[in-house]
């Protein structure tokens, strides 16, 4: 997750001292290294830096910018499918999350309501892939290196208090819950 948030500018300065092979080479070794340190996991989060790698192996052959672009739009991408994923097996990762937050047990209704918002949730990724989308194709790297560092983090911020407010003023008041 910090990776990904230091991500776009920490390619934007190494671009400035090194060419796109360098520049590749230091991420997949950092995303080797990364690797190593995750080596025990069992879960889902082996899979960022062996997409790292994989994107720095295409970005070195190629030697297009384009590429190594693609990763904040590309786990864009992974995010939304895997919440829509989630949602389709009854078993929503935002219900978990909101499992684990939680200080008491979770209500029938909750768990439901919880559950049809990852609709939401799924709803407010595609629009973050249409940013990241373009801003990718925009030749402006100044506003690919804000929205694809910390621009992202203010649309889920903003979602986060409306869901908030909907469930506190809406749902919360319907009496039944």
């Amino acid at each position: 997750m910090i990776f990904s948030i230091f991500y776009a500018p920490f390619v934007f300065i190494l671009l400035k001292f090194y060419d796109i092979k360098m520049v590749s080479m230091i991420i997949f070794s950092i995303s080797m290294v990364w690797l190593f340190v995750l080596k025990d996991k069992k879960d889902i989060s082996l899979l960022f830096p062996l997409f790292y790698i994989t994107i720095a192996i295409f970005a070195f052959f190629s030697q297009a910018f384009l590429v190594l672009k693609t990763i904040p739009l590309l786990l864009a991408l992974f995010f939304s499918a895997v919440i829509l994923i989630s949602y389709f097996q009854e078993r929503s990762m935002i219900l978990d999350f909101a499992e684990k937050m939680s200080k008491e047990p979770l209500g029938e209704e909750e768990i439901q309501y919880i559950h049809q918002s990852s609709i939401f949730w799924f709803f407010v990724s595609i629009i973050n892939i249409c940013i990241h989308f373009y801003f990718y194709l925009n030749t402006n790297l100044d506003f690919w290196l804000f929205y694809s560092s910390v621009g992202w983090y203010f649309l889920f911020l903003f979602a986060g208090i409306f869901q908030y407010i909907h469930r506190r003023f809406i749902f919360l008041r319907r009496g039944d819950v």
